[in-house]
């Protein structure tokens, strides 16, 4: 659950920020359950990863928000790590912070995760914005937005990519959204504000101004395709991932004049434009990495759209997190396949998908898909080997993401060697159209 950490200075002190993937198995616990394996997870963490790390204070981390501190009541050193000499004292906003997981949906991958890496400056507290009064109609537009043909039916949030839905026709200039935050607010933006707030959430601040026009087209044309569905839209993965100006100053510190105005141009430059496939809105998904290659729709949900095919990214290797390992103990193994695994347990890959990754492995006699395998395992990619130990087994994965339609990091990749945001959209999203408002 934790799968990566920072030390940096603040205030003359170090401050060990841990980044943390939560699961559902994690929601479920009590607070004190929760409080005893976060403890348990960061002793190991520490220890695993000989952190050496001189101060007391240890932020916690999760979908791009501190969610709360813990304190340790000494700070600890090379020596103490070894002998796992200190407390952790939790904060009492932790309590409510971690109680829901982050759970992958389809139309965005954990994004946010690496542009914390890039771009969290010294955030201490979450975040949350008290200035606007909740309303009661969920699905709400108000009356300068209007779109015809919009389905009313109640369309489940975390659904997989469905038929298409005709193009909305906005008869104004202003198109407003509602946005249902996890706080409980429910507020109103005008969409070209609001898709600042997604590509701040999604895309980090120092990427490459085509990439960032990039996403600030797709976060759109995914804004009106739920509109027209009648999605509500939120502030997490569940739609997209937003965040308030607030937010965004917390996040870029002294660097958020200068972020802002660059994401404010980015979307500026394509004010009102989307991407259809055959006159509809195409389901506009997009990931962090790519193994190298981006993944087919029907391998994922089952479902094929003739704009979500594999292509080749070859810029994806530029994260910093291309390829990771993840160690998975035999015991845990057992309990999360429901079936005994040990160092004598044969996993043979079936098929591999178009884009290089698990179809089907076979373990036990048990089949499962590659995505089975990830969601059970939190594994970051389907494009995973194995490295069998005595205690557990490695897992090394390549990307980040279910691999589906735009890879953030290629489309960087792409336009720092020359490519436009159309050219690069065009690339990822085989045979669309790019229309304007």
């Amino acid at each position: 659950m934790i799968y990566n950490y920072e030390i940096k200075q603040k205030n003359n002190e170090e401050v060990l920020y841990l980044y943390l993937d939560l699961t559902d198995e994690f929601a479920k616990l009590n607070w004190k359950e929760k409080s005893q394996k976060l403890e348990d997870m960061i002793r190991h963490f520490i220890k695993e990863n000989k952190i050496d790390f001189a101060g007391k204070t240890v932020a916690i981390i999760a979908s791009g928000i501190v969610v709360g501190t813990l304190m340790l009541n000494n700070p600890t050193t090379s020596n103490s790590i070894s002998s796992d000499n200190y407390t952790i004292i939790m904060s009492e906003n932790l309590a409510t912070a971690i109680t829901n997981p982050k759970i992958e949906l389809t139309n965005t991958e954990e994004a946010i995760n690496q542009e914390v890496t890039e771009q969290v400056e010294e955030q201490t507290n979450q975040i949350e914005e008290t200035n606007q009064n909740q309303t009661t109609e969920a699905t709400q537009i108000i009356s300068s937005q209007v779109i015809s043909n919009t389905q009313t039916s109640s369309s489940d949030i975390t659904s997989t990519p469905s038929q298409e839905q005709a193009v909305p026709e906005v008869q104004e200039t202003k198109t407003y959204v509602t946005i249902h935050r996890t706080n409980g607010q429910v507020i109103q933006l005008e969409l070209e504000e609001y898709i600042i707030g997604v590509v701040g959430a999604e895309m980090p601040a120092a990427f490459h101004d085509q990439a960032l026009m990039s996403q600030a087209i797709i976060a759109r044309t995914y804004a009106l395709k739920a509109i027209n569905r009648g999605i509500t839209l939120t502030d997490n993965s569940s739609t997209q991932n937003y965040k308030s100006n607030t937010e965004l100053q917390a996040l870029w510190g002294s660097d958020y004049n200068y972020y802002y105005n660059k994401i404010k141009n980015a979307v500026d430059a394509t004010k009102g434009m989307y991407l259809t496939y055959n006159g509809t809105l195409i389901e506009a998904v997009y990931h962090s990495t790519s193994n190298g290659t981006t993944e087919d729709s029907r391998y994922v949900w089952g479902n094929y759209f003739p704009y979500l095919v594999s292509v080749e990214s070859v810029y994806d290797s530029s994260n910093p997190s291309f390829q990771k390992e993840q160690f998975i103990s035999y015991q845990e193994l057992t309990a999360k396949l429901g079936t005994e695994i040990n160092n004598t347990t044969d996993f043979n890959v079936l098929s591999k998908t178009s884009g290089n990754r698990i179809e089907k492995i076979e373990i036990n006699g048990n089949v499962y898909t590659g995505v089975q395998i990830r969601n059970l395992l939190g594994l970051r990619s389907t494009d995973f080997e194995l490295i069998k130990t005595d205690t557990g087994i490695t897992f090394v994965t390549k990307g980040y993401g279910h691999g589906v339609g735009l890879s953030q990091y290629g489309a960087n990749g792409m336009a720092k060697a020359g490519y436009s945001y159309e050219q690069i959209l065009k690339h990822y999203y085989s045979g669309v159209t790019l229309n304007q408002i």
